[in-house]
Protein backbone atom coordinates (compact mmCIF):
# COMPACT_ATOMS: atom_id res chain seq x y z
CA UNK A 1 0.00 0.00 0.00
CA UNK A 2 2.75 2.48 0.97
CA UNK A 3 4.69 1.60 -2.19
CA UNK A 4 1.59 2.28 -4.30
CA UNK A 5 0.95 5.64 -2.57
CA UNK A 6 4.59 6.59 -3.05
CA UNK A 7 4.34 5.69 -6.75
CA UNK A 8 1.21 7.83 -7.20
CA UNK A 9 2.84 10.70 -5.29
CA UNK A 10 5.96 10.46 -7.47
CA UNK A 11 3.99 10.41 -10.71
CA UNK A 12 1.91 13.40 -9.63
CA UNK A 13 5.10 15.22 -8.65
CA UNK A 14 6.68 14.59 -12.06
CA UNK A 15 3.55 15.82 -13.82
CA UNK A 16 3.32 19.04 -11.79
CA UNK A 17 7.06 19.69 -11.74
CA UNK A 18 7.23 19.52 -15.52
CA UNK A 19 4.55 22.18 -16.01
CA UNK A 20 7.13 24.93 -16.15
CA UNK A 21 8.14 27.99 -18.17
CA UNK A 22 10.73 30.79 -17.79
CA UNK A 23 8.03 33.21 -16.57
CA UNK A 24 6.72 30.75 -14.01
CA UNK A 25 10.27 30.02 -12.85
CA UNK A 26 10.69 33.64 -11.78
CA UNK A 27 7.29 33.76 -10.09
CA UNK A 28 7.76 30.53 -8.16
CA UNK A 29 11.27 31.46 -7.04
CA UNK A 30 9.94 34.79 -5.76
CA UNK A 31 6.99 33.16 -3.98
CA UNK A 32 9.22 30.54 -2.38
CA UNK A 33 12.35 32.51 -1.50
CA UNK A 34 11.87 36.28 -1.80
CA UNK A 35 12.19 37.60 1.77
CA UNK A 36 11.25 41.13 0.72
CA UNK A 37 7.91 39.90 -0.62
CA UNK A 38 7.24 38.07 2.64
CA UNK A 39 8.26 41.16 4.65
CA UNK A 40 5.85 43.33 2.62
CA UNK A 41 2.98 40.90 3.21
CA UNK A 42 3.74 40.72 6.94
CA UNK A 43 3.95 44.53 7.11
CA UNK A 44 0.56 44.87 5.38
CA UNK A 45 -0.94 42.34 7.81
CA UNK A 46 0.53 44.22 10.77
CA UNK A 47 -0.80 47.60 9.63
CA UNK A 48 -4.25 46.11 9.04
CA UNK A 49 -4.12 44.29 12.35
CA UNK A 50 -3.19 47.43 14.28
CA UNK A 51 -6.05 49.35 12.64
CA UNK A 52 -8.62 46.66 13.42
CA UNK A 53 -7.43 45.09 16.68
CA UNK A 54 -5.63 48.09 18.14
CA UNK A 55 -4.13 47.18 21.55
CA UNK A 56 -4.85 43.48 21.03
CA UNK A 57 -2.72 43.18 17.90
CA UNK A 58 0.49 42.71 19.87
CA UNK A 59 -1.13 39.74 21.61
CA UNK A 60 -2.32 38.38 18.26
CA UNK A 61 1.16 38.73 16.75
CA UNK A 62 2.65 36.90 19.76
CA UNK A 63 0.26 33.98 19.21
CA UNK A 64 1.11 34.00 15.50
CA UNK A 65 4.79 33.64 16.40
CA UNK A 66 3.92 30.74 18.70
CA UNK A 67 2.03 29.04 15.88
CA UNK A 68 4.92 29.58 13.48
CA UNK A 69 7.43 28.25 16.01
CA UNK A 70 5.36 25.13 16.70
CA UNK A 71 4.85 24.52 13.00
CA UNK A 72 8.52 24.85 12.16
CA UNK A 73 9.67 22.70 15.07
CA UNK A 74 7.11 19.91 14.57
CA UNK A 75 7.53 19.73 10.79
CA UNK A 76 11.31 19.46 11.14
CA UNK A 77 12.03 17.65 14.38
CA UNK A 78 9.02 15.35 14.55
CA UNK A 79 8.38 14.60 10.89
CA UNK A 80 11.50 15.20 8.78
CA UNK A 81 13.93 13.75 11.30
CA UNK A 82 11.84 10.62 11.83
CA UNK A 83 10.35 9.82 8.41
CA UNK A 84 13.56 10.73 6.54
CA UNK A 85 11.91 10.85 3.13
CA UNK A 86 14.32 12.25 0.56
CA UNK A 87 13.38 15.40 -1.28
CA UNK A 88 12.69 14.75 -4.99
CA UNK A 89 15.80 16.68 -5.98
CA UNK A 90 17.91 14.44 -3.71
CA UNK A 91 16.40 11.25 -5.09
CA UNK A 92 18.98 9.59 -7.38
CA UNK A 93 16.23 7.94 -9.43
CA UNK A 94 14.66 11.32 -10.24
CA UNK A 95 17.67 13.66 -10.42
CA UNK A 96 17.70 13.74 -14.24
CA UNK A 97 13.94 14.25 -14.46
CA UNK A 98 13.34 17.16 -12.09
CA UNK A 99 13.11 20.84 -12.97
CA UNK A 100 14.93 23.09 -10.48
CA UNK A 101 14.32 26.45 -12.20
CA UNK A 102 18.07 26.97 -12.51
CA UNK A 103 18.71 26.50 -8.79
CA UNK A 104 20.71 23.93 -6.85
CA UNK A 105 19.03 21.40 -4.59
CA UNK A 106 19.74 23.37 -1.43
CA UNK A 107 17.99 22.87 1.88
CA UNK A 108 17.83 19.83 4.10
CA UNK A 109 18.04 16.31 2.76
CA UNK A 110 14.56 15.26 3.85
CA UNK A 111 11.19 16.66 2.84
CA UNK A 112 8.29 15.06 4.73
CA UNK A 113 6.54 17.19 5.76
CA UNK A 114 7.03 20.53 4.00
CA UNK A 115 7.94 23.25 6.51
CA UNK A 116 7.15 25.93 3.90
CA UNK A 117 3.62 24.55 3.53
CA UNK A 118 3.12 24.05 7.25
CA UNK A 119 4.46 27.46 8.25
CA UNK A 120 2.59 29.32 5.50
CA UNK A 121 -0.74 27.72 6.32
CA UNK A 122 -0.27 28.14 10.08
CA UNK A 123 0.17 31.90 9.60
CA UNK A 124 -2.49 32.22 6.89
CA UNK A 125 -5.17 30.28 8.78
CA UNK A 126 -4.50 32.18 12.01
CA UNK A 127 -4.81 35.60 10.38
CA UNK A 128 -7.70 34.54 8.12
CA UNK A 129 -9.71 33.43 11.17
CA UNK A 130 -8.70 36.64 12.94
CA UNK A 131 -9.59 39.03 10.11
CA UNK A 132 -12.50 37.30 8.35
CA UNK A 133 -15.04 39.23 10.44
CA UNK A 134 -13.58 42.45 9.06
CA UNK A 135 -12.95 41.62 5.41
CA UNK A 136 -13.56 38.81 2.90
CA UNK A 137 -10.19 39.76 1.34
CA UNK A 138 -8.45 37.99 4.20
CA UNK A 139 -9.00 34.79 2.17
CA UNK A 140 -6.14 36.01 -0.05
CA UNK A 141 -3.82 34.86 2.73
CA UNK A 142 -4.93 31.28 2.08
CA UNK A 143 -4.32 31.70 -1.65
CA UNK A 144 -0.81 32.96 -0.94
CA UNK A 145 -0.16 29.97 1.34
CA UNK A 146 -1.37 27.68 -1.45
CA UNK A 147 1.02 29.34 -3.92
CA UNK A 148 3.93 28.93 -1.52
CA UNK A 149 3.06 25.26 -1.09
CA UNK A 150 2.75 24.67 -4.85
CA UNK A 151 6.07 26.45 -5.49
CA UNK A 152 7.81 23.77 -3.45
CA UNK A 153 6.64 21.07 -5.87
CA UNK A 154 7.43 23.30 -8.84
CA UNK A 155 11.01 23.77 -7.57
CA UNK A 156 11.42 20.01 -6.91
CA UNK A 157 11.84 20.44 -3.17
CA UNK A 158 8.78 18.39 -2.20
CA UNK A 159 6.34 15.75 -3.36
CA UNK A 160 2.62 16.66 -3.33
CA UNK A 161 2.19 14.36 -0.31
CA UNK A 162 4.77 16.40 1.61
CA UNK A 163 2.77 19.51 0.79
CA UNK A 164 -0.62 18.02 1.66
CA UNK A 165 0.40 16.80 5.10
CA UNK A 166 2.44 19.94 5.76
CA UNK A 167 -0.59 22.08 4.92
CA UNK A 168 -2.85 19.97 7.17
CA UNK A 169 -0.37 20.36 10.02
CA UNK A 170 -0.26 24.13 9.48
CA UNK A 171 -4.06 24.41 9.29
CA UNK A 172 -4.47 22.47 12.54
CA UNK A 173 -1.87 24.58 14.36
CA UNK A 174 -3.23 27.84 12.94
CA UNK A 175 -6.72 26.95 14.21
CA UNK A 176 -5.43 25.79 17.60
CA UNK A 177 -3.41 28.95 18.19
CA UNK A 178 -6.36 31.09 17.04
CA UNK A 179 -8.61 29.43 19.62
CA UNK A 180 -5.99 30.03 22.32
CA UNK A 181 -5.75 33.67 21.27
CA UNK A 182 -9.54 34.11 21.52
CA UNK A 183 -9.53 32.65 25.04
CA UNK A 184 -6.71 34.99 26.05
CA UNK A 185 -8.46 37.98 24.51
CA UNK A 186 -11.65 37.20 26.44
CA UNK A 187 -9.74 36.91 29.71
CA UNK A 188 -8.03 40.26 29.11
CA UNK A 189 -11.35 41.91 28.23
CA UNK A 190 -12.89 40.54 31.42
CA UNK A 191 -9.99 41.90 33.47
CA UNK A 192 -10.25 45.33 31.83
CA UNK A 193 -14.01 45.40 32.40
CA UNK A 194 -13.71 44.40 36.05
CA UNK A 195 -10.88 46.86 36.63
CA UNK A 196 -12.75 49.77 35.03
CA UNK A 197 -15.95 48.85 36.81
CA UNK A 198 -14.36 48.68 40.25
Amino acid sequence: MLAWLNHIDTQLFLFLNNLHSPALDSIMLAVSYNKLLFALILTAISIYGILKLKKFYLLAFLFCLIGFGLSDAISTRVFKNNFKRLRPCHNEVLKNKVHLAGQNCWGGKYGFVSSHASNSFAIAVFFWLLFRRYSKWSALLLIHAGLVAYSRVYLAKHYPGDILFGALLGIALGYLVYRLYILSEKKLLTRFTNHNGS
